[in-house]
């Protein structure tokens, strides 16, 4: 691959990982999708920087289990909490009547994401300290 487009991917992929970041502190921005473009971008452009990045906190909290096929009961848990608790705090400050409705179809939305989404059983702990 020409050197160009390894710069290319990298940026691109330190871009949607800004984004996928800012997504875990911003209710209405996935984080998920962002971070899977940024391990897309990552292992076409350099090894070195995928290897770090798939050693993150980061990866292995959103896209590790992901891409496995799954999340855990109590991240489906976490994840609506979170985001049902923003977005109640936005409906309870915004007047406008149709900013409620559609704060209302992004919960809708988010409840049947956690439906569609596979729920994995949670590996015991002896399990995950051998691996």
């Amino acid at each position: 691959m020409k050197p160009f487009y390894r710069w290319i991917h990298i940026t691109l992929g330190t871009v949607f990982l800004g984004i996928g970041i800012a997504g875990i502190f911003l209710p209405l921005l996935p984080t998920t999708p962002f971070l899977l473009l940024t391990s897309y971008f990552y292992t076409r452009g350099s090894d070195r920087v995928n290897n770090w990045f798939r050693s993150t906190a980061f990866y292995k909290e959103y896209v590790k289990d992901f891409k496995r096929g799954g999340l855990t009961k109590k991240q489906k848990i976490k994840i609506l909490v979170t985001g049902y608790s923003c977005l109640a705090i936005s409906a309870y400050f915004v007047d406008h009547f149709y900013a409620r409705i559609f704060l209302g179809c992004i919960a809708i939305g988010q409840l049947a994401s956690m439906f569609i989404i596979k729920t994995k059983t949670e590996e015991p702990t002896e399990a995950i300290m051998k691996k």
